[in-house]
């Protein structure tokens, strides 16, 4: 295999090797109209269920928060965490923290949710209805904002 497209984990691991990247999604995503570095992992809940209960959906935002501060901040964490991650050694690990922390999203909500308009409607005209099905647009109820403003 000369090339593969792979979630950043994956590509910790192969770098941790000796591999190396010849193109960053982050290099790419700008190309196709977002403005900064794109989230690409997100927790899903049920609207009602939130709504229901935004006092568990407001301490489970605040707690990951709290969790990436840390793993932002420390790396006796990451040595604590290591049979966590799947590290099998120090470069591996090593690896994983700087990756991990690279992808932690700093921009408001509305910046994501903005380029995650963007990066749908260009899957919708690529793909079509096969690959995002009868969405044009992005839905209004996909991001979650926790507080006013957000």
């Amino acid at each position: 295999m000369d090339a593969v497209l792979n979630y950043w984990n994956f590509c910790a691991a192969l770098e941790a090797k000796g591999f190396r990247r010849i193109a960053d999604i982050e290099d790419i995503l700008p190309k196709l109209g977002a403005k900064g570095r794109t989230a690409m992992i997100g927790y899903v809940f049920d609207e009602e269920w939130g709504n229901a209960h935004p006092e568990l959906v407001s301490r489970f935002i605040a707690i990951t928060r709290a969790a990436k501060e840390i793993l932002s901040s420390s790396d006796a964490e990451w040595e604590r965490i290591q049979s966590l991650t799947g590290a099998s050694d120090v470069a591996k690990l090593r690896a994983f923290r700087d990756h991990y922390r690279k992808g932690i999203p700093r921009r408001p909500i509305a910046d994501e949710e903005a380029d995650a308009r963007v990066l749908y409607r260009v899957l919708a005209t690529i793909g079509g209805r096969e690959l995002v099905g009868p969405a044009e647009e992005l839905d209004p109820g996909t991001f979650y904002h926790a507080l006013p403003g957000e």
